[in-house]
């Protein structure tokens, strides 16, 4: 025997086994005592003796040998075939003590030791569904999480292809546009350019980017791009920014806010001839988190719309549903004359995990 093995489902808490034990013990006492020669309340601190000295041996060996988890069914059927007797000649003392009776003191008349064989052998009957029953609904839980945990696992690896793509395109057309300010007398823009990726590259390294951060994190990542792209774009771009103090140290998980801001600026500004401005407002709303990206650019039905934007989209909501289930949405709403905003909300956390109507 050897410590909890990771592959077997996780035991219930003691303290749900403790509730079900309890509430097995009045019905099984409500059912019997008129079959016995006890009363009631003999039988209540019978059952409770019995099942709690069987239960605490059981719990003794299983997470001495098991931990948290299921012990192998053979195992589990030794245990029991041991705690069940010995457990119940305990149980059986300590109930005698308590009620200072002693039902097994003399020959049982026939009807007496019927009954009691019968009890006994409902009791271990519904002791093995029961016990067939957690084990069930214990590998029903565990492939649960374990699907959950892949659901995880596979955002996790779109998130870093998304990363793998963006960063790459982003970089060569910034270092073309380098190679051009550089052979043109305009040195001063290709410094700035060269300070601003500078400081892109440093925050959007791996190691900067961690599981999950905050909102003011990520708009620290976005702004050196967004001067690059202005410099790139000159009078074609313009941008700005507005957080609250709350919404800026609230949790936001990474390349969420990004890739909405790309999509404005490809699909909604490049293809407009005179350009336009991108605002981007964070804010807290009833407990939730509020990001628009706003553009006015060509709009969602523009003749000369890009194509492509509807997977990165769909990619969000994908990572809003693994994430935060219905409590997170992403829209998107045309704007007048043209434009669009895109408007993400999800649950406020801090930092610290805490949600904010805890705070």
């Amino acid at each position: 025997m050897r410590p909890a093995e990771a592959g077997r489902p996780r035991f219930f808490p003691l303290r749900e086994l403790l509730l079900g034990c309890i509430l097995t013990n009045i019905v099984l006492a409500l059912i019997f005592t008129p079959m016995s020669v006890t009363t009631l309340w003999q039988n209540l601190v019978y059952n409770h003796t019995i099942s709690g000295s069987i239960l605490l041996l059981e719990e003794l060996v299983r997470r001495r040998f098991w931990g948290q988890s299921w012990p192998p069914r053979h195992w589990m059927a030794l245990l029991m075939l041991v705690a069940v007797p010995l457990g119940g000649a305990i149980g059986l003392a300590l109930g005698s003590w308590l009620t200072d009776t002693s039902p097994m003191d003399g020959p049982l008349p026939l009807s007496a030791a019927a009954n009691l064989w019968i009890v006994l052998t409902i009791t271990l009957a519904a002791s093995g569904v029961l016990l067939g029953g957690l084990w069930q609904r214990s590998r029903l839980l565990e492939a649960r999480a374990s699907a959950q945990a892949a659901q995880r696992g596979q955002t996790l690896a779109e998130l870093h292809a998304l990363q793998a793509q963006v960063e790459p395109h982003f970089l060569f057309n910034t270092l073309a546009h380098l190679d051009a300010l550089i052979s043109q007398p305009t040195r001063h823009e290709a410094r700035a350019l060269l300070s601003h990726l500078t400081d892109y590259l440093h925050r959007t390294q791996p190691t900067a980017r961690p599981a999950a951060s905050q909102l003011s994190d990520e708009l620290a990542r976005i702004e050196p791009w967004l001067h690059i792209l202005a410099i790139r774009f000159g009078a074609r771009l313009r941008w700005r920014i507005h957080a609250s103090q709350q919404a800026a140290s609230c949790q936001l998980p990474p390349m969420l806010l990004q890739p909405l801001v790309e999509n404005a600026i490809r699909h909604g500004i490049e293809p407009a001839v005179q350009g336009g401005e991108l605002s981007i407002y964070a804010d807290l709303y009833d407990s939730a988190l509020h990001i628009r990206v706003c553009d006015n650019g060509v709009g969602l039905n523009a003749p000369n719309a890009r194509p492509g934007a509807g997977s990165g989209l769909a990619n969000i909501r994908a990572r809003l549903a693994a994430l935060y289930g219905h409590a997170a949405s992403l829209t998107l709403t045309p704007l007048a004359p043209h434009g669009v905003e895109a408007r993400l909300i999800l649950p406020a956390h801090y930092a610290d995990h805490t949600p904010l109507s805890d705070r």
